[in-house]
């Protein structure tokens, strides 16, 4: 009995041996095709490699994903033709090690900087003003923003936050006269993703208060904080740069 084990022994180990040969003469093969060296000299030329995001104590900058050539899949679409095929590329996106996809202990301070694009916030709160000339503005220059709206502002003015999102710009929520409160933030939520049926997942917080930041936490919602905060027309020329969170107060705001 001990012998016939010993010897069932020895033979799966020939057997695994000669899988892992056999792979590695397969693998030998496929990196010496003329069709694999065309796809990786295209890796090459295509990949765009992630950038990591640049975090400084409790904020972030946000790193970007990139874009890779899958080299064995693509090889695989192409082997039957036996040529290479652009069209038969396969990619796969790579993200940064860092990420915020599944975290919400900073404070989101800029977009990356790869894109020369800022994003612009208009904080809306005051239940008296009319905003019909800004959202006209702003749709004649084909300007693309976020609106961040007060609780009480929206439960008044649903029909003006339909016309919002109507118009293309995204709505988010600016808590209650700026704090947010672990009892309404998923009121003002459930109103918002009513009208826009997506997520109601950013806050904005420029005064980091703590307490307001720990409630977004556990709604995970993503906190920004301004990258500038209603700078004057001297102060942006100064202080803007590529991915900067860029708001203004829209009752304030002089269009």
């Amino acid at each position: 009995m001990f012998k016939k084990t010993i010897k069932l022994a020895g033979l799966l180990m020939l057997l695994l041996l000669s899988f892992i040969y056999t792979d590695r003469v397969f693998s030998s093969a496929r990196e010496s095709d003329p069709i694999m060296l065309e796809v990786v000299n295209y890796k090459k030329k295509k990949d765009v490699m992630p950038i990591e995001p640049t975090i400084n104590g409790d904020e972030i900058i946000l790193g970007t994903s990139g874009i890779i050539v899958d080299t064995k899949k693509s090889y695989n679409n192409m082997k039957d033709n036996d040529k290479f095929d652009e069209e038969k590329i396969v990619y796969e996106n790579k993200t940064p090690k860092e990420t915020i996809i599944n975290t919400y202990k900073y404070y989101i301070r800029k977009g990356n900087s790869s894109k020369k694009r800022v994003a612009i916030i208009f904080k809306i709160r005051d239940d008296q003003k009319n905003y019909s000339n800004l959202l006209t503005t702003l749709n004649k220059k084909e300007i693309k923003v976020s609106f961040f709206v007060d609780g009480t502002w929206l439960s008044n003015n649903a029909d003006t936050a339909f016309k919002i999102v109507n118009q293309g710009y995204e709505l988010y929520n600016l808590g209650y006269n700026g704090v947010y409160d672990k009892k309404m933030v998923s009121v003002t939520n459930n109103l918002i993703e009513s009208i826009t049926l997506k997520n109601s997942n950013l806050c904005l917080n420029d005064n980091k208060d703590e307490d307001s930041k720990k409630v977004c936490d556990k709604k995970r919602m993503h906190t920004l904080v301004s990258t500038l905060n209603s700078p004057s027309i001297s102060e942006l020329k100064e202080g803007l740069s590529p991915g900067a969170i860029i708001s203004y107060d829209a009752s304030e705001f002089d269009i």
